[in-house]
């Protein structure tokens, strides 16, 4: 496996070589302008990041999260990954199919949500991975069950098998987006884009904003995360936020590393609806927006809701601002594969 040569890397030598992150995206993925949205808003300033296209395996924002996670399971000899979430969970999707491709099979720990076309495709895609799906019957059941199979599956098969947190969110995690605002940093130095003044990104775990707000302060970019809110209160709030902004730089201490500013961070919660994975009509709008002038395909979960604040946003300033697109766009795998 070829060495992480991330910018992060450049600057933090020391911090990658303990860690061993494992290349699993083809980065930098491109900013684009959004000229036909902004005509339509009459904004010159948006921008969109197009992590939609990290990887041909499984692109968005997780695969950047499973390099660091994925090369811990490497270190600790792991071949079984348990993670969780939604029965339509990407972050399910992307574990179980680039651990695959470093032979180690994904049990996941799934709750309900309502059954979209996405959700149903990605549940399709799960099975064609061989993916084993344990279905627990709410959301707030899932450390029972995830502990009752991870204590299976080590009598199984004599080997403890190594948890994935629910939307790769650990401290360990959060710096693959850490690793994204040096990424970001670097392009912005060379003119792709200015200096966005907001990022917008959905909230659901919290790794993507807070290792992007993170990193973005390791770096210099002064850029506010705008973090969309798109899963229940009790599971995406300031103390829980803060509690992993803690863990990173608790874990970046250990390396010597202390941050010179606070992250800055903004919770959006105006745009949730009805609950977890229920569309909006806010964000049904942006998505057929999104679609209809720049071409990009969102989903009602996450990013149609992310893109929703994002436009409403641009309607009431005129600073440069950049749509962090988490989706994945690489065509999914839908039968069996040996």
């Amino acid at each position: 496996m070829a060495a992480w040569r991330r910018p992060m890397a450049e600057r933090y030598p020391e911090l990658i070589e303990a860690l061993a992150p494992i290349e699993l995206a083809s980065l930098p993925t491109p900013v684009e302008r959004m000229a036909a949205l902004g005509a339509e808003l009459t904004h010159g300033g948006l921008y969109v990041k197009r992590d939609d296209l990290s990887s041909a395996v499984y692109g968005g924002n997780k695969v950047r999260k499973l390099e660091f996670l994925l090369g811990e399971a490497r270190r600790q000899g792991a071949r079984t990954l348990v993670t969780m979430g939604g029965i339509g969970s990407n972050h399910l999707l992307a574990t179980a199919l680039h651990g695959r491709s470093l032979g180690m099979r994904t049990v996941g720990v799934v709750f309900p949500q309502p059954l979209t076309a996405e959700v149903r495709r990605n549940l399709d895609a799960d099975r064609a991975a061989g993916v084993e799906l344990v279905h627990c019957p709410h959301k707030y059941l899932l450390p029972a069950f995830v502990s009752w199979t991870l204590g299976r599956l080590a009598a199984s098969e004599r080997r403890r098998p190594l948890l994935i947190p629910g939307g790769g969110s650990s401290p360990l995690g959060s710096l693959g987006f850490a690793a994204a605002a040096f990424e970001l940093a670097a392009q912005v130095r060379d003119g792709a884009l200015p200096e966005p003044a907001e990022i917008f990104v959905p909230y659901g775990t919290g790794g993507t904003s807070v290792g992007l707000a993170v990193g973005l302060a390791l770096c210099g970019l002064r850029s506010r995360v705008v973090a969309v809110r798109v899963i229940d209160r009790i599971l995406a709030n300031r103390p829980r936020m803060a509690l992993l902004a803690r863990g990173v730089a608790r874990l970046l201490g250990q390396h010597g590393i202390a941050l010179p500013t606070a992250p800055r961070l903004e919770i959006q919660p105006a745009y949730f609806g009805a609950g977890y994975g229920h569309p909006t009509p806010a964000g049904r709008g942006a998505q057929a927006r999104f679609l209809r002038t720049e071409g990009l395909a969102l989903e009602p979960t996450y990013t149609a809701k992310a893109a929703a604040a994002f436009t409403d946003r641009a309607r009431k300033t005129r600073r440069p601002l950049l749509f962090w697109h988490t989706y994945n766009s690489a065509e999914m795998p839908l039968e069996a594969t040996p």
